[in-house]
């Protein structure tokens, strides 16, 4: 029913009585130099905007969302199962992103929701059309990049018996990924940091660089 009421609300003309209703009826903690725009469903057991923004067409269902001054949700992201979404100030999630887990209870017994957690840090950006498994805690730091589209970060995986591992993925601060590249659970990348477009980073990078896990040759 909360989803239907958020949907309904986002129809409403005008941001300042959208937020009115949020606050009313949902009981959403929203201040009103925040603004959302249409056609969201967003529900939340907790939200807290403070002079934010989320854009049209989301789908945001998280236990615990935080939006701090200036930060951002833009457009048609899919947000979902998640106990904790924040972004601090000027953070943002740009277009066509999926951030989300399976839902509790459904997959593993394995699985902890409480740790299904993503924090998104000062001046950091999500670009376009990545992919986030958020079965474990994803600790993005301060003015963290994910430039281009595509990228994919895993925190978990199986072993040959099926059984589910899983870990938490840490990017500490100065940190910029090119497009496409990807991510396994349970590792850690320092920070000034870069990542070249297409790579795949299975272990931790410990000492601060360009890396890239292609080798540019001559193949005739």
């Amino acid at each position: 029913m909360k989803s239907l009421g958020s949907l309904l609300i986002s129809i409403f003309p005008f941001n300042k009585v959208r937020i009115f209703l949020y606050r009313v009826i949902l009981k959403y903690d929203i201040d009103y130099e925040s603004k959302i725009g249409f056609l969201n469903i967003i529900n939340c057991t907790s939200l807290k905007m403070r002079g934010a923004k989320i854009g049209f067409l989301n789908q945001i269902l998280v236990d615990k969302l935080s939006l701090e001054n200036n930060a951002s949700i833009s457009k048609m992201n899919r947000i979902k199962s998640i106990n904790i979404l924040s972004l601090k100030d000027n953070a943002e999630i740009r277009s066509g992103n999926f951030i989300g887990a399976p839902v509790r209870g459904t997959v593993d017994e394995a699985i902890n929701f409480e740790n299904q957690n993503i924090y998104v840090n000062r001046n950091s950006s999500i670009l376009r059309s990545n992919y986030f498994d958020v079965v474990d805690e994803i600790i993005i730091g301060e003015n963290v990049v994910f430039g281009g589209n595509g990228s994919e970060i895993w925190t978990h995986g199986f072993t040959v018996n099926r059984e589910m591992l899983s870990g938490k993925v840490i990017f500490e601060n100065d940190i910029f990924i090119g497009s496409n590249c990807i991510f396994t659970k349970g590792i850690t990348v320092v920070s000034e940091t870069t990542i070249a477009p297409a790579s795949v980073i299975y272990k931790s990078i410990i000492e601060k660089g360009i890396y890239s896990t292609h080798e540019l040759r001559r193949v005739k």
